[in-house]
């Protein structure tokens, strides 16, 4: 019996849980996707941003019966709650942590019809239009179930996950890279994270103009190259001073080779290498779902 393999995801991530009879609206005010457009148990891309437009966090955003689950990068989890806090004044919602309620899975296989039945989650959230990628939320109290299931295989190292999203070219930020780049720069208008018709939010006004009035100069792509960058360094090509691009994400493929994602400047997007400063060469991989 081929198993179908899950990530275990609880350690690299959180989930913040919006409840009360304000919880929509408080959110359609603050973040780029429609929350009122998602179905019951259904979910949705979207971001934070800040008054300029730049993205503090990405995150998926479910709903679980009256709630929005909002799941994200556990290392943006305080930042984002401190953040929204400041803007409940009277609404009737409250924010809190509820990490430690469910459990957070990661799958790129498709699971039979068997386990399907046995392994329901809760909530299923597909990923950057990849086939069979997705995130699965199951209660706290279903873990043993899972992980006792002679129908998966549970991974603890994530290494294979994170490839999975870079070459999904899927962004999540991190407090080196939060409130440096505009949501499309992020590809979040090709994502589906970004609604242009749902009205104000903060940062609206500036993501608008640059889709309706402007051009995306920088685009999200992932890369290859033996040499490690940090979170939100910027990146130079040999012989140029100014900087093409800044780096999203770095991950070990091994001792010696390295790959993440990147936000590129388009004129870079040329050719499939590039040679940075110190002759380091960079291999490029534009995101495989549609751009401009």
């Amino acid at each position: 019996m081929n198993k179908a393999r899950l990530y275990n995801l609880n350690s690299s991530t959180s989930i913040i849980t919006f409840s009360g009879v304000d919880a929509s609206s408080f959110l359609q005010g603050q973040v780029t996707c429609d929350v009122l457009s998602i179905a019951e148990a259904g979910s949705v891309l979207g971001a934070l941003c800040n008054p300029k437009g730049r993205v503090i966090s990405t995150f998926q955003l479910a709903r679980n019966n009256d709630d929005y689950l909002m799941i994200l990068p556990n290392v943006m989890c305080d930042i984002v709650i401190k953040h929204l806090s400041k803007f409940i004044f009277r609404s009737k919602v409250s924010i809190q942590d509820s990490s430690d309620k469910f459990n957070t899975f990661g799958c790129s296989d498709r699971l039979s019809s068997q386990a399907e039945q046995i392994l329901t989650p809760t909530i299923k959230i597909p990923i950057a239009h990849t086939p069979n990628l997705t995130i699965l939320l199951y209660p706290e109290e279903c873990l043993e179930t899972v992980k006792l299931s002679e129908h998966v295989q549970i991974e603890d190292n994530l290494d294979k996950w994170q490839h999975l999203l870079t070459n999904a070219c899927y962004p999540e930020l991190s407090p080196a890279t939060s409130e440096l780049f505009i949501p499309q720069m992020l590809n979040l208008d090709h994502l589906g994270g970004i609604s242009f018709k749902k009205g104000c939010y903060t940062g609206q006004e500036i993501i608008a103009r640059l889709h309706y009035k402007g051009s995306v100069k920088r685009r999200l792509i992932s890369y290859k190259c033996t040499q490690k960058y940090q979170p939100g360094s910027e990146i130079h090509q040999l012989n140029l001073d100014s900087s093409i691009g800044t780096i999203l994400s770095t991950h070990t493929e091994d001792t010696t080779n390295f790959y993440g994602l990147a936000v590129l400047k388009l004129d870079a997007l040329q050719s499939d290498s590039l040679i940075l400063r110190n002759n380091i060469k960079i291999f490029i991989q534009p995101a495989e779902y549609a751009l401009d």
